[in-house]
């Protein structure tokens, strides 16, 4: 607490350093960016992760910046934080035993229930080793580990690495990976699944979402090395004729905040700037990272970038309030790294429409911009009538000195996609993916600053046209594809955007992409995935392995409930 309380006051102290002594127009300048960046991107908020000490001073620097800049608090209570609640973790808690062939295990050290886990005790007299338990028959690839196999009523041992394909254009992992291995034991009616490492790999396992993650109803169970060698078993082909124990596994609740200030301008309507300024924290999930050491990812261009951009726009429009036409709302979201959830959580607490506002703008990732490259990429032009027009003329431009990629769509991976969904035209600005992506290097030194103030700059003048833009805009749904800085590891898709922050047994959809498998169905927003084909959707995670076995071409009956009723839909890959 100390330290926090230590940290605050120096945050605070930068922040009142950085008000705008001029009674004129403040002007956007690189230093002040800059200085935003360092605050935020600093090893002391250690990596800014939804829920920790690091996220929370972050949002208290952000609300004194818009404090002294002279926005007033639109949070709850006529403050400046909306908090919003998410599952943090799913972890042991309470009495969690395991022993194998007698031997008692410690959990941690030894043995993880994981968060796919039922919980519940257990005791089997019969494990059955069914190797990599793989079950897959597709498009001239085939491979059952069950074949002559009983596991019903049985514990089953899985290996959960992948092994060597013997045909080159199949890749195993991809086809059946974990999820797709845990979904095929229980289809085999396995009573409880037990995983471990092969000893050519390393020993270690990807943990989920856990805002994602729908329990099973059977123990799930990661073994780890150290736990077969104290019970004195073969690595390769460890002989477990007995398990019991019992799981107990809960959901660790915490609070985010997004940090809220409004300008009022002499309209019921108002145009909202939004930024996220949380990160992955070190990088526990979500990392690209395969070093040794576990460290901070500071993620100064994702996103300390868009949230120095949003604190400076707050101040140069603060300055110029009188000349304002529409209101402006600018947040700061977080939770945005673990599935868009303060801005979904913003949009179904205020439930905005295009009666009372008027256009998104977001910024997520804008200091690499590379001339070379696409330079600033604009996400949203099409979805809005008089956004096209604008860009038509500002990429004509011969005074323009800015490298600007138009694109249509306005749907992806960021927070503007929650305000798509409501039919309110949006904007993304992006500079471009790079080599530091989620990683520990991901530092203030490697931003473009002069690159950023000019991406700043091209959205304040954005901002200004359509403050002075008489009347609404006319949005336009897009069919164009989703954005993403990496290949999808599917050969088909839905094209859907999943609501992460949804509380539901599925996947709910946020956005049915027009023109797209899903909407050509009549799949709709809103609608909850349950099943597709012969497969069971729980989760984002059983989604994903379901669609890994489908190919372009393919046709499956997807089962969606749809305000409590149960719509089924011929969808054609």
């Amino acid at each position: 607490m100390l330290h926090r309380t230590i940290l605050i006051l120096a945050l605070l102290t930068l922040a009142l350093c950085l008000t705008p002594t001029q009674t004129s127009a403040y002007t956007i300048n690189a230093d002040s960016l800059y200085k935003h960046i360092v605050v935020l991107a600093h090893d002391s908020l250690e990596g800014r992760l939804v829920g920790t000490e690091g996220e929370w001073s972050a949002a208290v620097y952000i609300s004194r910046v818009f404090s002294t800049a002279g926005l007033n608090p639109a949070g709850e209570d006529d403050g400046w934080f909306q908090p919003f609640t998410f599952t943090a973790d799913i972890a042991p808690t309470g009495l969690n035993e395991l022993a194998i062939n007698g031997t008692p295990l410690e959990i941690g050290t030894h043995y993880l229930p994981l968060p796919w886990s039922g919980n519940g005790s257990f005791d089997f007299s019969t494990v059955v080793d069914a190797r990599y338990g793989i079950q897959v028959r597709m498009h001239g690839f085939q491979r059952d580990d069950y074949t002559d196999l009983d596991v019903e009523g049985k514990a089953v041992l899985i290996r959960r690495t992948a092994p060597p394909s013997d045909n080159p254009n199949v890749d195993i992992a991809q086809v059946s990976g974990l999820i797709d291995r845990i979904t095929t034991a229980i289809e085999q009616k396995a009573a409880a699944v037990l995983l471990i490492t092969p000893p050519d790999a390393e020993d270690t396992l990807f943990m989920p979402n856990p805002a994602a993650v729908t329990a099973r109803d059977i123990p799930i169970i990661f073994i780890k090395r150290e736990g077969l060698t104290h019970s004195g078993l073969d690595l390769e082909t460890p002989a477990i004729s007995s398990v019991e124990g019992t799981v107990t596994m809960q959901q660790v609740v915490d609070t985010g905040y997004n940090v809220i200030g409004h300008l009022d301008g002499p309209s019921d309507t108002t145009i909202i700037v939004g930024a996220h300024y949380d990160h992955i924290g070190y990088g526990d999930r979500g990392s690209l990272y395969r070093g040794d050491q576990r460290l901070v990812h500071n993620g100064a261009d994702d996103n300390a970038s868009g949230v120095a951009a949003l604190l400076e726009l707050a101040r140069h429009f603060a300055s110029q309030r009188d000349e304002l036409h529409y209101d402006m709302t600018f947040i700061a979201f977080s939770g945005e790294e673990t599935g868009l959830l303060g801005s979904n959580h913003y949009v179904d607490e205020r439930r905005p429409g295009p009666n009372s506002v008027k256009l998104m703008a977001n910024m997520d990732m804008i200091g690499r911009l590379r001339p070379q490259k696409k330079g600033l990429i604009v996400y949203g032009a099409g979805t809005a009538v008089e956004f096209e027009d604008y860009f038509e003329q500002q990429v004509a431009r011969d005074d323009l000195n800015l490298k600007v990629t138009v694109e249509k769509s306005g749907i992806g991976a960021s927070d503007h996609t929650s305000f798509y969904s409501r039919e309110i035209p949006v904007l993304h600005l992006f500079t471009g993916p790079h080599e530091d992506y989620n990683k520990p290097s991901d530092d203030p030194e490697t931003i473009n600053i002069e690159g950023e103030k000019q991406v700043t700059d091209f959205l304040a003048e954005f901002l200004w046209h359509f403050q002075d833009h008489d009347g609404g805009l006319a949005f336009q749904k897009v069919s164009a594809p989703p954005m993403g800085s990496r290949r999808s590891q599917f050969s088909v898709t839905l094209g859907i955007m999943p609501d992460y922050a949804a509380d539901v047994e599925g996947v709910q959809v946020e956005v049915a992409i027009t023109d797209r498998p899903g909407s050509n169905a009549g799949m709709q927003d809103g609608d909850i995935i349950v099943r597709m084909g012969k497969h069971a959707i729980r989760d984002i995670y059983d989604y994903m392995s379901a669609l890994g076995k489908f190919r372009k071409g393919d046709s499956v009956t997807v089962a969606v409930s749809r305000e409590g009723e149960l719509v089924e839909l011929p969808v054609v890959f």
